[in-house]
């Protein structure tokens, strides 16, 4: 951090001052770096950094609960990227035959498979869902209500990141507005 202090000290401190928008990942002492080098600048998380968040935890999730079930341990490696999806972009209406299941089925239909395999799975896939659509849909107030749900059955994956995107929503806020 201090290459990046004496960097920015290079410009001068008007200069600094007539910053108003910075983007960053959720690195703490970046913040307090602008704070210090940029008084007037509002800081913005940027969205990929929050959906990598989420989705990461969610992975090891699955790769936790995939260890424990030998007897679909191939359903849950090969299918994570559906787990993965926005609910809105899975499909639903193509029918298709697929590898490791017997039957045709919807992508839909394999994700409702896979995460009623495992309560703790089913709430974490259900939490990131719902963060995920609140980020995408900027709904600042839904994600508040979501954050601060005490009622959290989800992974201990799940629970640090909730604790993070409440540690940044400020910040977070600032990206959805």
């Amino acid at each position: 951090l201090y290459s990046l202090l004496k960097y920015f000290a290079y410009y001068t401190h008007k200069a600094r001052s007539n910053v108003k928008l910075i983007v960053i990942d959720m690195y703490s002492p970046y913040i307090s770096l602008i704070k210090k080098m940029f008084p007037n600048a509002q800081i913005i998380i940027d969205k990929f950094h929050l959906v990598n968040l989420i989705s990461t935890s969610l992975n090891k999730t699955r790769i936790k609960i995939m260890k424990q079930d030998k007897k679909n341990y191939n359903k849950l490696k090969r299918y994570w990227k559906l787990l993965l999806k926005s609910q809105d972009e899975l499909n639903n209406s193509k029918w298709k035959k697929w590898w490791c299941f017997n039957e045709v089925m919807t992508q839909s239909d394999i994700v409702n498979y896979l995460i009623n395999l495992n309560k703790e799975l089913k709430d974490t896939y259900e939490m990131y869902q719902n963060i995920l659509y609140s980020i995408k849909n900027n709904k600042i107030s839904d994600l508040e209500i979501i954050l601060n749900n005490k009622e959290l059955h989800v992974s201990d994956y799940m629970k640090t990141s909730i604790k993070t995107l409440k540690e940044y929503l400020l910040y977070i806020k600032h990206a959805l507005t």
